[in-house]
């Protein structure tokens, strides 16, 4: 019997099949096989009086690779659909068992988390059928998507220039970074000063102990200050020695990668994508797009063995982490497929982004499972004798215990810079000039950087993190944002185009864009109904879009009920044109009034 195994990409397909063998023919279709069509009405390859019918056409640089698969599955007894297990990845196999299932062969779907011979033995033994459930959940944001983009695009060209586009999630990433410069062109800094003493207990080492309340005036600033010099010692009337334990942090999901990569390395998430996406396909790491912290129990038992054998403290039981609420939890956190294969001795990965994402991958899910890091905290409070009613304060933190930071790497200190005090004891102003007051302001908000927005993303529930790339190379390609350095700032061109979006569309709203990404996880679990949700966009949004128009003196077309605007002829003629051309072709003579803005002819 011969099985005939469809992956999405050609170095999983070589990996996967030396480990089945001759039984198997494993071939790879390249990802995504069709797209939606850009025909029909609006021209969106999208029936919306018919239940937002989509029309799918074979994309035309995979024919070539569809007649491969239909002549291997011709000669096979069995067809098993093995793209990625993610919504992306059902959608991709429904489309393949759309186009495969005139063969007459049975037809299962297989899902694994990692590229090793385990888990696709283990997934063999679990064949299932596309899950529908999952195929509209894409469907549905793939649907919405082209919605918003091939109506509210033509909108912005007929009023604000050409090749100028509008998305759902990358419109309100540029609002993102547009609003936080609001913020800190807004911005009223409030003046506060800082009072510190140095002092000593030997006179011969000093410390800095710094003025414990806010001062936010120059006049009780002075006051402070000149309590401070004129005492002549401070006594020690509180002193607290204690520990801090910090526990291991979670293993990687998508998001966190990309901000540690992002962050301490320098590596943008495009990169960080594609080193992760490699290592994945060649067997190294479990599948890279994930928002779930959730491992394996046999990885959890591996890594808590490992850790053993290498003279490491564990905790008495594994240790837990939540997701958050938003998290789908398809599958696992991103971790390395063998624990054996450790940075150093990984010789065979030679991509240097690769091998700095592997360390990454390897050391934060072996850092989960171990103790905590223990620190040593001393606070030390004094008063002048003079002034008892004054506090100044210092403190200190010191590694104890390495715990799970003996894999990550630390540079915290080691023992704490404090002489040793005790309740009563008496310390000597130290120096001349031994009372400093500065004057500070308070600062506005940092732009993002990349590691930044990706947080800030997760945080609201904004898109998911394995597009976060891409969103990121859009809106700096269309000249929306542009990246300066390491931090991110709007254009002229952003911020016109932004208000113009919020005045009129509530996709724009921050809570609407994570609501919408929710509403997809719930048609995903079978909780809610594709259609309803794509009417409950579809009808506000229509009206949204008609009101933007209308708001530039446009009137609504008979024929398609798209807006009608201005536009003129190569002669110089104007007339009315439908804002959907070249889908829809109706047009209108007009005497248009003095000062009517005129729109090119497309």
């Amino acid at each position: 019997m011969t099985t005939l195994v469809i992956v999405e990409s050609p170095t999983k397909a070589e990996k996967i099949q030396k480990f089945l063998g001759h039984d198997y023919i494993v071939l790879s279709c390249r990802g995504h096989i069709a797209d939606l069509a850009k025909g029909g009405k609006f021209g969106m390859g999208i029936d919306v009086d018919k239940n937002f019918k989509p029309h799918y056409m074979l994309m035309s640089d995979k024919v070539d690779t569809l007649n491969s698969l239909l002549n291997a599955a011709k000669k096979s007894d069995m067809i098993l659909l093995a793209s990625d297990p993610d919504r992306e990845g059902e959608a991709i196999a429904w489309h393949l068992q759309e186009r495969l299932m005139d063969t007459d062969k049975p037809i299962k779907r297989i899902v694994f988390n990692a590229i090793t011979k385990k888990d696709i033995i283990n997934s063999l033994k679990n064949v299932r059928d596309v899950d529908m459930h999952l195929v509209h959940s894409q469907e549905t944001r793939r649907i919405i998507d082209r919605l918003v983009g091939f109506t509210v695009s033509p909108y912005l060209m007929n009023y604000f220039g050409p090749k100028l586009s509008a998305g759902r999630v990358q419109s309100v990433v540029t609002r993102m970074i547009i609003d936080r410069e609001v913020d800190i062109e807004q911005f009223i800094p409030d003046e506060y000063w800082n009072i510190n003493v140095s002092l000593s207990k030997d006179k011969e080492a000093s410390f800095i102990a710094k003025y414990d309340s806010k001062v936010s005036d120059q006049a009780t600033a002075n006051a402070i200050t000149d309590i401070m010099k004129l005492a002549g010692k401070f006594v020690v009337s509180d002193v607290i020695a204690d520990e801090e334990k910090r526990g291991a942090p979670p293993p990687l999901i998508t998001a966190t990668l990309q901000q540690i990569m992002s962050k301490s390395f320098g590596i943008p998430a495009d990169r960080s994508m594609k080193a992760a996406q490699s290592l994945y396909e060649n067997g190294y790491c479990t599948y890279i797009r994930t928002d779930s912290v959730r491992a394996d129990d046999d990885a959890i038992k591996d890594v808590r063995n490992w850790l053993k054998s290498n003279n490491h403290k564990i905790p008495s039981k594994p240790n837990t982490f939540k997701n958050n609420d938003s998290s789908q939890d398809a599958h696992e956190c991103i971790r390395p497929s063998d624990l054996s294969l450790s940075p150093t001795n990984n010789v065979e990965i030679v991509s240097p982004d690769e091998k700095k994402v592997y360390e990454v991958i390897w050391k934060s899910f072996v850092a989960s499972q171990m103790t905590p890091a223990v620190f040593s905290t001393l606070k030390v409070t004094l008063v002048p004798e003079n002034s008892p009613t004054h506090k100044v304060k210092i403190s200190g933190k010191a590694l104890k215990d390495g715990g799970y930071l003996n894999i990550t790497g630390t540079n915290a200190a080691t023992s704490i810079d404090i002489p040793n005090l005790v309740k009563g004891d008496a310390v000597y102003p130290f120096g001349k000039d031994h009372v400093k007051c500065e004057k500070k302001q308070t600062q506005p908000p940092p732009r993002f950087t990349q590691h930044a927005l990706v947080k800030e993303l997760k945080d609201r529930g904004i898109g998911r993190p394995a597009t976060y790339a891409e969103i990121l190379n859009k809106i700096t390609g269309r000249d929306y944002v542009v990246q300066v350095g390491s931090v991110y700032k709007p254009t002229e061109l952003g911020r016109k185009i932004n208000n113009e979006l919020v005045i009129f569309f509530e996709f724009m709203d921050y809570d609407y864009t994570s609501n919408m990404e929710k509403q997809l996880d719930e048609i995903a679990d079978n909780k809610k109904d594709y259609i309803k949700i794509l009417k409950e966009f579809y009808d506000p949004f229509k009206v949204s879009l008609d009101k933007a128009y209308i708001s530039h003196g446009a009137s609504i077309c008979e024929k398609c009920t798209y807006p009608m605007v201005i536009k003129t002829s190569k002669t110089g003629s104007r007339f009315l044109g439908c804002s959907h051309y070249p889908r829809c072709k109706n047009i209108k003579s007009i005497d248009p009034k003095p000062g009517t803005q005129i729109i090119s002819s497309a």
